[in-house]
């Protein structure tokens, strides 16, 4: 469901700051400088704080949409930030993670913690189970998504993953090849 006849872009990510996030923010901010603003509009789960706004932030000040789902616990929390365009407050993190797939024609990953985990395995439950056809970009940055990338062809290959699982699921350790595949789709 699109506010618009743009594709929707929905971002996974971590709300903290670790050791490596002033080289990733230099990467994020090439990554939202490229998202054509006319095509694409960003989507996420509305915080201002760590990884996770660098993209919407650097998106909404060159022009583009920015929106947001975000559970009620977070914006009573935080507030909302000034850059969304619109944010849907949702009363519970569950029920905001299915409007956010819900809201995704592309879906992409970047480093995070457990949130961004679940986040990720969310969206594969819903392209195996509910037959969604989501490309899932993963930014696997300094190999972060190394065990998880390893544990689904592991299990692809014992059977416990269906092979079908790979037909949206891409990965990228190079910023500049996501940039190329959102200016080709």
């Amino acid at each position: 469901m699109n506010y618009s006849n743009k594709k929707n872009i929905v971002l996974f990510s971590g709300s903290n700051k670790p050791p490596f996030f002033n080289d990733l923010k230099e990467k994020l901010i090439n990554l939202a400088n490229h998202i054509n603003i006319d095509k694409y509009n960003i989507w996420y789960g509305g915080g201002e704080s760590g990884i996770m706004e660098i993209i919407p932030k650097q998106f909404s000040n060159n022009g583009g949409n920015v929106y947001a789902v975000d559970a009620k616990q977070f914006v009573d929390k935080y507030g909302i930030p000034s850059f969304i365009k619109k944010t849907i407050v949702k009363d519970t993190f569950e029920e905001r993670q299915l409007q956010l797939i819900n809201k995704s024609d592309i879906v992409i990953c970047l480093p995070g913690g457990v949130g961004t985990l679940s986040e990720l395995f969310d969206i594969l439950v819903n392209n195996d189970v509910n037959d969604k056809n989501i490309p899932i970009i993963i930014y696997n940055y300094n190999h972060f998504y190394n065990d998880i990338i390893n544990f689904i062809y592991k299990n692809i290959d014992t059977g416990l993953v269906r092979k079908k699982l790979l037909k949206n699921f891409i990965v990228f350790k190079d910023i500049n090849k996501i940039i190329n595949y959102l200016n080709h789709v």
